[in-house]
């Protein structure tokens, strides 16, 4: 049995469910901002039937839950760890099947007039406790903060669980996010262990075999890492772990042949192999591509992101990315992201954003100043290093005499006026390169350059 509900927005009161209609045009609306049921007047003029109204949306906003009363939504509780054996989800439909008393099949679908749609096998039907822990499994899945699931190395297999569920539940997305968290939290032998038991039943269920083979468990071989602690795993592993494990291995054989001969390489196993090698040389290639072809340039800039967040990158790397155009362009939309990540801390990536952070003091004392000194050369605001390099110009190494020179040179040319620590700068310079005239020239035309007077 199937029961339908339309779905309405009021102006003041927000989106909401029409549970029942009654006589003289009046219905009762359960509104998802009051979370309340209120008796509406259908005709009302503030009262209309929702627009652009997706299955994610009405599930994120929580208005399913004036559908199902207290009682259905309390036994609704043991069937949200495991029942749900299959569920296939996209952006106007969720079906598949949910063990109770028996199996039973469910779908849930949101039509283009605005109806929604709830059906379950059970005696009960459309407003059954099966239907509840399906919405709140979805709501789970949508919940924008899961995608952002900060890894740790103290991470335990319900984190796995929740990765595993939303990239195999959810159909259509990327998984290089999967990728770049798995890879990071199974490091150490005994995560590996762990995430090896979670996965297994998704393999021996036969529904997600494929995808938990090619889409998870081959690129992480990409990862040196991983390999070691798989082929530990298959010294004391059963039939089924050992024959899940030699797939994976298989796949990524012919994966990584490809990549070596560079033909006919698929343009996951390229990404797969900048992501998890890391491969910093491969990921400028493919921001450099990008630069031209703009539907490449969506997942550049997603593999960027990814890999900053879990590769510790050297100087020469921090260099390297800051010189490409398509990292300068899109870098600070990710800045958010990037310092609630576990890249937080680390100060290459403070150092890779440094232009557009606060001054942080106690980070730039970590920081050896010929880090600074060599990044500088691809920043768009060179007076930030200068304040650097001039308040400890005493240990700056004679080698580096010809960056601080490159320093002062991108200084003047970005800025009509230089400040006094520019100028400064300089004359401690010309004093260590008396040959540099250039500098001295620097020096005396700025000092002799007025002043710009101030715009009042």
């Amino acid at each position: 049995m199937a029961v339908r509900y339309l779905i309405l927005k009021h102006l003041s009161l927000g989106y909401g469910v029409l549970l029942k209609r009654e006589a003289s045009d009046v219905g009762h609306v359960f509104f998802a901002d009051t979370k309340s049921t209120k008796q509406v007047l259908l005709s009302h003029p503030n009262l209309a039937v929702a627009e652009n109204i997706t299955l994610s949306k009405f599930v994120s906003l929580g208005l399913y839950e004036g559908l199902f009363d207290s009682a259905t939504k309390g036994k609704a509780m043991e069937y949200l760890n495991g029942a749900i054996k299959d569920m296939h989800l996209s952006e106007n439909e969720c079906y598949g099947t949910i063990v109770g008393t028996k199996e039973y099949s469910f779908r849930i679908v949101v039509d283009s007039n605005s109806f929604i749609t709830l059906s379950c096998t059970c005696p009960v039907g459309g407003a059954c406790k099966h239907l509840y822990a399906v919405l709140v499994t979805m709501k789970k899945l949508l919940d924008p903060k899961s995608e952002k699931v900060i890894a740790s190395l103290a991470s335990n297999e319900k984190t796995f669980k929740d990765i595993l569920e939303r990239y195999l539940y959810l159909r259509g997305g990327d998984n290089l996010p999967l990728l770049g968290k798995l890879s990071y939290q199974i490091r150490s032998f005994e995560q590996c262990q762990k995430f090896i038991e979670e996965i297994l039943p998704y393999y021996q269920r036969g529904q997600y075999k494929a995808r938990v083979v090619n889409d998870i468990l081959s690129p992480l071989f990409f990862n040196k890492q991983n390999v070691i602690n798989f082929q530990k795993i298959l010294e004391t592993a059963n039939e089924s772990t050992k024959a899940m494990l030699t797939e994976a291995d298989s796949i990524y054989q012919t994966l990584s042949e490809e990549l070596e001969k560079r033909r006919g390489v698929t343009r996951k196993a390229n990404l797969y192999d900048i992501l998890l090698a890391p491969n910093c040389d491969s990921l400028i290639e493919l921001l450099k591509h990008a630069e031209d072809n703009y539907s490449e340039e969506r997942i550049a800039s997603q593999v960027m992101m990814e890999y900053l967040k879990y590769q510790d990158l050297t100087i020469e790397q921090i260099a390297a990315l800051k010189g490409s155009y398509l990292f300068q362009m899109n870098h600070r939309y990710y800045m958010q992201d990037l310092f609630s990540s576990p890249a937080k801390n680390r100060l290459s990536i403070y150092l890779l954003l440094f232009d557009e952070l606060p001054l942080d003091e106690n980070k730039v004392k970590q920081i050896p100043l010929e880090y600074f000194l060599k990044v500088s050369s691809y920043s768009n605001d060179k007076t930030r290093y200068v304040q650097i390099v001039h308040a400890n110009f005493e240990s700056v190494k004679k080698e580096d005499y010809p960056l601080v020179a490159e320093l002062l040179i991108g200084a003047a040319l970005q800025h009509d006026y230089l400040d006094e620590r520019t100028i400064r700068l300089g004359i401690e310079l010309s004093k260590k390169i008396p040959q540099g005239s250039f500098i001295t020239e620097l020096v005396d035309n700025n000092i002799r350059r007025p002043k710009k007077s101030r715009v009042r």
